[in-house]
């Protein structure tokens, strides 16, 4: 689907829609903490040789620079530096790395062969699975997904400020990729060889979405919505199959929808 007269450039926001949509869900999430802080803060401390050590580590260490440093530390716990000129950074506990689980069970970071790589934010007014979704399917206490495109966002955020379970209306998100019509990459996907011109074209997620563990409800539509934000076309009624209801995705293309639940 294309989307704007404007194409891409360099750090753009404004023309592209998948970018957009998703500052509507970061938005929900940050402004109202919808995700809490670590439970626990780790300090650290480095000397002024540490500092000056640093610059040695090769990319492996990135972005930390530290020998011994577990990377995944700060998926899991909050990390501060205390001085750079105070007694040296100790040893640090080893940690398991697969699934990595924040210390409030709000995120997890599941990896494992190249391409199968998933992460999931689960709190009770906004959620979201990012990743392989086709290869690992997992889901969030509202959300389940069975998709097909190979690599996809998706979040679900309530607009009125009650917990997805019990929400009037609802922002669901399902975005790919986007690219300027004509863009081409070089071989290795490192730069561009064209950059293409507008429209900005999108990749419309496929398959369909489950809400689950919905408070009661009547009768759940979606309303698709245009890169503007305006209705696009009919809203859509979501399926029912016991207390799940069920969105197919693809038809129209767009990358967010207004979910109204009636009780």
């Amino acid at each position: 689907m294309a989307h704007g007269n404007a194409a891409l450039q360099y750090f753009d926001l404004a023309p592209d829609p998948v970018k957009l949509s998703q500052l509507a869900a970061g938005a929900l999430m940050f402004e109202r903490g919808d995700v809490q802080p670590a439970q626990r803060t780790l300090n650290r401390s480095y000397s002024r040789e540490q500092v000056i050590e640093s610059l040695r580590p090769g990319k492996m260490e990135a972005p930390y620079f530290t020998p011994g440093f577990p990377l995944a530390l700060p998926l899991v716990h909050g990390v501060r530096i205390n001085s750079f000129a105070g007694p040296p950074t100790g040893p640090f506990d080893s940690m398991t790395t697969n699934p990595i689980i924040s210390d409030t069970g709000e995120m997890v970071w599941r990896t494992g062969e190249k391409g199968s790589g998933v992460v999931s934010v689960d709190t009770a007014r906004s959620q979201a699975l990012v990743g392989h979704l086709a290869r690992q399917p997992v889901a969030t206490k509202n959300l389940r997904a069975e998709i097909q495109t190979r690599f996809c966002a998706l979040t679900l955020g309530a607009l009125d400020g009650r917990p997805i379970a019990d929400a009037g209306r609802l922002l669901l998100t399902a975005t790919a990729r986007s690219a300027n019509t004509g863009m081409v990459w070089n071989e290795q996907r490192t730069s561009l060889e064209k950059w293409g011109d507008a429209p900005v074209r999108i990749e419309p997620v496929t398959g369909r979405i489950i809400l689950t563990s919905l408070a009661p409800a009547r009768d759940v539509v979606a309303q698709p919505m245009d890169g503007a934000g305006q209705p696009l076309g009919r809203p859509l009624p979501l399926k029912r199959t016991g207390n799940d209801w069920s969105l197919d995705l693809g038809q129209p293309a767009t990358v967010w929808f207004v979910i109204s639940v009636s009780r």
